[in-house]
């Protein structure tokens, strides 16, 4: 009874997670704002997140080009996705005892959307090149349960990356 309990089980868990695929997330289910039109960026992504759990990834903003980034999520990880965009900065720096210099990135934080009532999207023009991070920061599991199975919901996260050629405003 307990091996056919732990097949069950397995068989429960392993089709939620091949039925759900993410991969194309970003283009099925974040909408693209209304306003001027833009074109697919193929930065964009999506991944499997827990709840209470954070990711990023890198994209590189060009100079003379305006961006729009949308964030969007399954139903069960809640309406309040957070996200934050940094530049990110390398270096070399040499340490006292080190004889070579090593590269270090910093973060420079630009945006979260935390500070803008959790919008979903934000629309920016390139002044230059820039190398960024985009972190996604799915809201925490009810710590509350007193079960001893630790049960994770997960679900998709896309994000869409927009882009169009930058608009000379004035006359």
């Amino acid at each position: 009874m307990r091996k056919l309990l732990t097949i069950c089980i397995f068989l429960l868990i392993s089709g939620h997670f091949f039925a759900q695929d993410c991969y194309s997330f970003h283009r099925k289910e974040c909408d693209s704002k209304e306003g001027f039109p833009m074109k697919y960026d193929s930065q964009s992504k999506s991944a499997m997140l827990a709840k209470g759990q954070t990711s990023e990834f890198h994209m590189v903003a060009y100079h003379g080009l305006d961006y729009r980034i949308s964030v969007c999520a399954e139903e069960n990880l809640g309406e309040q996705i957070q996200f934050k965009i940094y530049e990110k900065e390398r270096s070399l720096v040499k340490h006292d005892n080190d004889t070579v210099a090593v590269p270090e990135i910093k973060k420079e934080l630009l945006y979260d959307n935390s500070q803008d009532s959790y919008a979903q999207f934000l629309e920016f023009t390139a002044e230059s090149s820039m190398s960024l991070i985009i972190e996604i920061i799915v809201p925490g599991a009810d710590g509350g349960s007193k079960s001893k199975l630790l049960i994770r919901e997960m679900g998709c996260v896309g994000v869409l990356i927009e882009h169009t050629k930058s608009r000379k405003s004035g006359f």
